[in-house]
C-alpha cells in the first residue's frame, strides 16, 4: 500500500506544509510538529472543483505538476483530519522563505456562528457545541501547557473573568486546546483554578479554526455566535471587560 506523509507546522500567522521534520515557533519556546499519513483509502478533495478524487489521480497530479500543489488536511468537528484538500499554490500565498501564508480571512468572524465542535475534556465530559446552546463558551487555543506562555499570570486573567461572571450568576463553559496528552495535562495543570478545562490532544481544533497565534481566545454567546475574539495580550480589553 502506498503512503504519503504530510508534515504540518504551525507558527504565528503562517502554516507550513512541507515534507519533513520540524519548524521553530517564534513565540513558543518549543517545537511543533504534526505528521499525517495518507493512503489509498484517504478522502481527497480537489479544492478547485470541490469533487472527490482517487488517490491515484491525486498522485498523478502531484507527479505531473511538481511544486505546484499543496495538500491541506481538513479537520472535522472532532478536531481530526478526516479528509485532505488538494490546493494549487498561488504566488501571493507564498512567503519569501517558501512557507504558505495563513489567510486570516478564513478565521471565525465576530457575529457569525462558529463551526460545530465536539471536545473531550480532561474532566471526562464531552463538550458538544450543539448541546451547549444557552450557555456562554470560552475557547482557548494553546500549543502546550508549559512556560513561557502557560504561567500563573497568563491563566489568572482567564480564571478571574470566569469567576467574576459566576458571581453574577453567569456560568461560562471554558475549554483549552493543546498538543498535550492526557497524562501531560494532569502533570501540567495545577490544583489551582486555571480558568478552563483542558482538552488533551486537541490541537486539530487550532487547524479547524485557522488559529495562527497562540494563546488565542474565542467567546461564543448563548446561541453559538462569535461574540469576541482576542490574542492573550488583548484578552482583558476585548473579552475580560465585556458585560455579559
Amino acid at each position: 500500500m502506498n503512503f504519503k506523509k504530510i508534515g504540518i507546522f504551525i507558527v504565528p500567522f503562517f502554516a507550513l506544509f512541507v515534507e519533513i521534520n520540524v519548524a521553530q515557533v517564534s513565540n513558543y519556546k518549543g517545537k511543533v510538529s504534526q505528521q499525517f499519513v495518507m493512503n489509498k483509502e484517504s478522502v481527497i478533495i480537489d479544492k478547485s472543483t470541490g469533487k472527490h478524487i482517487s488517490y491515484q489521480a491525486y498522485d498523478d497530479i502531484l507527479k505531473k505538476n511538481p511544486g505546484k500543489y499543496r495538500t491541506e488536511p481538513v479537520f472535522d468537528k472532532f478536531g481530526q483530519a478526516s479528509s485532505y484538500a488538494l490546493v494549487r499554490k498561488k504566488s501571493q500565498d507564498i512567503a519569501d522563505d517558501g512557507s504558505i501564508i495563513m489567510n486570516s480571512d478564513l478565521m471565525p468572524e465576530i457575529g457569525e456562528p462558529l463551526q460545530p465542535f465536539i471536545m473531550q475534556g480532561l474532566d471526562g465530559k464531552e463538550y458538544n457545541s450543539e448541546r451547549l446552546r444557552g450557555k456562554y463558551v470560552l475557547l482557548g487555543f494553546w500549543v502546550k501547557f508549559e512556560k513561557p506562555l502557560y504561567t500563573f499570570n497568563s491563566t489568572k486573567i482567564i480564571s478571574a473573568f470566569i469567576e467574576e461572571n459566576k458571581r453574577k450568576g453567569i456560568d461560562i463553559i471554558s475549554l483549552g486546546t493543546t498538543l498535550n496528552t492526557e497524562e501531560e495535562c494532569r502533570e501540567a495543570i495545577p490544583k489551582r483554578n486555571c480558568g478552563f478545562v483542558p482538552v488533551p490532544e486537541s490541537y486539530g481544533f487550532n487547524h479547524r479554526y485557522k488559529i495562527g497565534e497562540t494563546p488565542y481566545f474565542i467567546l461564543l454567546d448563548k446561541n453559538g455566535i462569535v461574540k469576541a475574539m482576542a490574542p492573550h495580550t488583548e484578552f482583558v480589553a476585548k473579552i475580560g471587560e465585556l458585560v455579559l
